[in-house]
């Protein structure tokens, strides 16, 4: 679990900055063929030149998506401080329950490691994709008692 806890982000950032990459570098020779169209005949390529031009617009909308995200991009360790507090109260707790040997305290040991293999699951989660903060309140009047 701590080894897909540190390899999970490294991996999709590692895939993610490879993505980033590509568009930029996709955008980059979008926009110069698109002033090689403009410069040359333009009339001739007139329906190409408006394909590219809404190719290169997505495409700079995509990247200033990206990185707007990126701008704000946090995380939210005090749910990487609940996993670990989760990991320290169910280890030993899962230790005691594998001792006896008994069908009981298998059926107990499964059902505690799949319940906190779930809570780990969404605290690492929520470490690295938290939620969006919610919108400001209005600074009009209207409603407020």
């Amino acid at each position: 679990m701590v080894v897909a806890a540190a390899a999970g982000p490294l991996v999709t950032g590692t895939i993610q900055n490879r993505r980033d990459a590509r568009l930029v570098a996709d955008l980059d020779r979008n926009w110069k063929l698109l002033a090689e169209l403009k410069a040359g005949q333009p009339d001739q390529w007139t329906h190409e030149i408006a394909q590219l031009d809404a190719l290169v617009r997505t495409q700079v909308a995509a990247v200033a998506s990206r990185q707007t995200r990126y701008a704000a991009h946090r995380r939210n360790w005090a749910s990487l401080g609940a996993v670990c507090m989760i990991v320290v109260m169910a280890f030993p707790l899962l230790w005691l329950l594998v001792i006896p040997g008994a069908w009981w305290s298998w059926t107990l040991f499964t059902a505690l490691l799949l319940v906190t293999v779930i809570l780990c699951g969404i605290g690492l989660y929520q470490t690295f994709n938290p939620p969006d903060e919610p919108a400001p309140e209005s600074g009009s009047g209207a409603g407020q008692t």
